[in-house]
């Protein structure tokens, strides 16, 4: 991580793509509910038992749900699908999407920024960018495992 400034970029870049694509899907849900459900079963991970936490998380209200969800591992594109599926207001979800998304996105970038400068000039960057691939690559092989495939 160069620079403080470009990861917070980065996430807020992030959110704004996360807008985008959950508008898409919440756009798809409504046109199409059943097809768009039958896409997301067949992403790894997302289920049934997926789609009935959001419906919870989302009677919780529409803010605190979405929120929680970022910080428990619930996929946004169910959020989306079921906002898009339930009628909720399109600029409501939008509007919403990068103030739910952008925490953990801040927060991500924080703790990448503040391990770079710890390790600091010990790696070379290609070592980092090994070092956050294979702390990638254990963070989804733990999430699988935990959520299912």
């Amino acid at each position: 991580m160069k620079s403080l400034k470009a990861a917070l970029m980065a996430a807020l870049f992030a959110a704004l793509g996360a807008t985008a694509g959950g508008t898409l899907v919440w756009h798809l849900a409504y046109a199409e509910p059943e097809a768009t459900m039958h896409l997301l079963l067949v992403v790894p991970g997302i289920s049934e038992a997926t789609f009935e936490t959001v419906r919870r998380l989302l009677s919780e209200g529409i803010y605190i749900g979405m929120l929680r969800g970022a910080f428990t591992g619930v996929p946004y594109k169910i959020f989306a699908a079921e906002a898009g599926n339930t009628g909720i207001n399109p600029f409501l979800f939008a509007s919403l999407t990068p103030l739910v998304r952008l925490p953990r996105f801040v927060a991500l970038s924080l703790v990448a920024c503040a391990a770079s400068r710890c390790i600091g000039e010990r790696l070379s960057s290609r070592q980092k960018l090994f070092t956050s691939l294979s702390l990638w690559l254990s963070f989804y092989v733990i999430y699988f495992r935990y959520v299912g495939w």
